[in-house]
């Protein structure tokens, strides 16, 4: 027996590396594609070791920032420097989205019962009432807008909707025959593990009802792991970019992930510079453009604002009223 038959007895062979650690060096190896930089190279044995090291420390350092991580608020409450991220300093959209990932799937996350109502609170900037009446879907106006504050419970069971604007009556309302509403299964939700499936999903042609991708992240609440593999689905799509220097609707820094939509119209997902934590979306035109519709012609002008959107809090609750404990 020699050295090496030696060392294969002692130790066995390595362990698969993990889905999540795949998506890292897949994130990684684009980001090289994109745009290499000059690298040191050092010993093959040396790098190997160093990175097993950083990597186990990453792991349960990682896990205690998160843990002490408060909520993100219109009223700035402060979450720590998350340590031992993916990327320190992403450089790219697939690595800002890596990072996003290995934040959500962090996550502490009970699976809801039937019962049980999802929450999302937004904070949106929208035109003032008689604007909205006039142009339901028309751009933001200047001078004519306001700040309002929306709470949504979805039951998880798809039966029963409640909502409420800025703290007033809360109004609910249960599926019938005179009220009926579609909505994307919990259990549709849930599978979606990983991006293949999320991809299956999306081209499903027997689904009852979809949803974009950017609506899904901001309006529902997902599974740690397939929020996880959402974010990595949209960083293996052509045309996503990185926008480090993005402002959030209430000045504080964010990042934005942005793709293009019918040619004219830009979505960004909005993160926490330092945690990456998703924190709203916006949807703003590119460049002009006329739409024709049942409701009459419409100019849009590059610049436009659609859609300028903070996501508060969100979790699972007991019932309408109820809001998460952090």
């Amino acid at each position: 027996m020699n050295e090496i038959d030696v060392l294969h007895d002692a130790f066995g062979p390595d362990e698969a590396p993990s889905a999540a650690a795949q998506d890292r060096a897949r994130a990684a190896l684009l980001d090289r594609i994109s745009g290499p930089a000059p690298v040191r190279r050092r010993p093959r044995w040396a790098l190997r070791i160093t990175a097993a090291v950083v990597s186990a420390a990453a792991a349960t350092v990682g896990v205690v920032a998160l843990e002490n991580a408060g909520p993100v608020t219109l009223e700035g409450v402060d979450r720590p420097i998350v340590a031992a991220l993916p990327f320190a300093q992403p450089a790219s959209a697939a690595q800002v989205l890596e990072n996003a990932a290995w934040t959500a799937s962090r996550r502490p996350w009970v699976t809801p019962r039937p019962e049980q109502f999802a929450y999302v609170e937004t904070i949106a900037t929208q035109n003032v009432r008689s604007v909205l009446d006039a142009s339901p879907n028309g751009p933001l106006v200047d001078g004519k807008t306001e700040v309002v504050r929306k709470e949504v419970w979805n039951r998880v069971d798809g039966d029963v909707v409640a909502n409420r604007t800025d703290g007033e009556k809360l109004t609910s309302i249960t599926r019938s025959k005179e009220q009926f509403w579609f909505t994307v299964p919990y259990g549709d939700l849930a599978a979606l593990t990983t991006p293949e499936k999320f991809q299956a999903w999306l081209d499903d042609p027997d689904k009852l009802v979809g949803i974009d991708v950017d609506g899904l992240l901001t309006r529902e609440v997902l599974p740690p792991d397939v929020e996880a593999a959402i974010f990595r689905w949209l960083a293996r799509q052509p045309g996503v970019t990185e926008n480090p220097k993005a402002v959030n609707l209430d000045g504080r820094p964010a990042i934005a992930l942005t793709w293009t939509v019918e040619g004219y119209l830009k979505k960004d997902l909005l993160f926490d510079p330092r945690t990456y934590a998703l924190i709203g979306d916006r949807m703003v035109a590119v460049k002009d453009h006329v739409s024709r519709g049942d409701d009459g012609t419409r100019r849009i002008k590059a610049g436009d604002v659609f859609r300028l959107v903070v996501r508060n809090r969100s979790g699972i609750v007991d019932r309408p009223g109820d809001t998460p404990a952090n």
